[in-house]
């Protein structure tokens, strides 16, 4: 006699359905995340768009602060999006509608550089900080869909796989964009009559090219495969309710409480803003404006396509949290490598390329761990209120940081503050390897919801 067959729950059908559409909705993330990397490699925050701001400014504090603001932009609004998508039961939309309002900041950025050419550096800088303002409006609702989108549209078991495939093709469309821009810029320079490059108007049709790019990822999007989730979703009207609960769980999980504190400590590392690595080449050992647009951005993008794949290979054998600590020290070894610099005599060219090699494969390290870490917290019908706490608590220590990295430098000199944000580093190494517990072997939250 035949055993009775368990009827399939509804959460297991969701499941099943994710899987039926698993290489589709590969193939979509894979493209999607393509031509968004494209697009933004024409306006990198640490590389491009410090080397851009020096050519209306030399204060290393606006120089540094689009970093800063690009970086908050994405995670501080979360909190207040999320109960807004926790109303839905699919994230699709909302990503879209979030997302092309986005897209029209970047546009913000490519007419920034038409008006400083036309009407000159003030007006450049003024319609560029509105566009980074519109972006710090509305990025918090497109980053916080789009991350929940990805975690219910992938296999759990296989996102780190996804993860480091979408960095590799990611960044093999971002090298292609970074060397567009090089040889681009190089050009702009040969034909200057002063020849050499620094005008705010060589960048308008490279950052007219990037925001193209960025709206074709948006369209790529609507071709995602969402099942819709058979939970109930938030109340309308319990939006009370709904942020006392989610802040219970600061209180309640002390292994996501600690996850927030190394998040915060990595934000404060952000006092020796990366970005300014550029204005110390530019400005300290007279490296080019296309090296430092084009040829560092090649190497960083070079460091998160080989490193990306690789970590995200491992994270799925081991957990990510061998791969955060990974991205820990090698931002320990960038910060090193900066206090060297100094010492590298006609090496330095070398030695920043090394950096921004390093500063790829780290930036990628952390992203596919972090990004990772906060989905495998609580239940999938929780994951945004995990996802959006540990982002809106932890950006504006980065932003603080970041924002006043440029202040710190121009009164204390690049070295000391660098070796500041070493030792950070090495606390936060150290927090992750001896407290932090990765959250797939942690004990499981208890339930709750409105």
């Amino acid at each position: 006699m035949s055993e009775a067959r368990v009827p399939e729950t509804p959460e297991q059908a969701y499941w099943r359905e994710v899987n039926r559409h698993g290489r589709h909705n590969l193939i979509v993330h894979l493209a999607q995340g393509g031509f968004s990397i494209l697009g933004f490699s024409f306006f990198i925050p640490h590389t491009v768009l410090a080397a851009y701001m020096t050519t209306m400014t030399d204060s290393k504090f606006l120089i540094g602060l689009p970093a800063a603001v690009v970086g908050f932009a994405w995670d501080f609004p979360m909190l207040f999006y999320s109960y807004l998508v926790q109303r839905r039961k699919q994230r699709k939309d909302i990503a879209l509608r979030a997302g092309a309002s986005v897209r029209f900041a970047f546009v913000g950025m490519a007419v920034s550089a038409f008006a400083a050419s036309r009407w000159g550096a003030t007006a450049g800088m003024s319609v560029f900080f509105s566009s980074l303002g519109l972006m710090a409006c509305t990025a918090g609702g497109s980053a916080m869909a789009w991350q929940d989108l990805t975690g219910r549209t992938l296999p759990p078991a296989r996102r780190g796989y996804f993860f480091g495939l979408r960095e590799a093709s990611a960044g093999l469309a971002g090298f292609a964009g970074a060397a567009f821009l090089s040889f681009y810029l190089k050009g702009r320079a040969a034909g200057a009559a002063t020849g050499e490059a620094g005008h705010a108007s060589d960048y308008a049709v490279p950052f007219a090219i990037g925001a193209a790019l960025y709206f074709v990822s948006w369209y790529v999007l609507t071709y995602i495969r969402e099942p819709e989730w058979p939970g109930e979703p938030v109340a309308e009207g319990a939006w009370r309710q709904y942020y006392r609960d989610s802040f219970r769980i600061l209180r309640d999980d002390r292994n996501f409480r600690t996850y927030v504190i190394v998040k915060c400590l990595l934000g404060l590392t952000g006092i020796f803003n990366i970005a300014l690595f550029a204005s110390y080449a530019l400005k300290q050992f007279g490296i080019s404006a296309a090296t430092v647009a084009g040829g560092f951005s090649a190497m960083q993008l070079l460091g998160r396509t080989t490193v990306g794949p690789l970590s995200g290979r491992i994270a799925d054998r081991v957990g990510f949290k061998a791969t955060m600590l990974a991205g820990i020290v090698m931002l320990v070894v960038v910060l090193g490598l900066g206090l060297l610099l100094p010492l590298a005599g006609g090496a330095a060219l070398g030695v920043f390329l090394v950096i921004y090699f390093l500063t790829g494969a780290l930036n990628s390290t952390l992203w596919v761990s972090q990004f990772n870490l906060q989905m495998d917290f609580g239940r999938t019908e929780d994951r945004v209120r995990y996802i959006s706490l540990a982002c809106t608590l932890s950006s504006p220590v980065a932003l603080v940081a970041g924002g006043s990295s440029g202040w710190l430098v121009d009164e204390f000199g690049y070295r000391p503050v660098m070796a500041a944000a070493l030792v950070v580093a090495v606390i936060v190494w150290a927090i992750v390897r001896h407290i932090f517990v990765d959250p797939r072997k942690a004990p499981a939250p208890a339930a709750f919801g409105v």
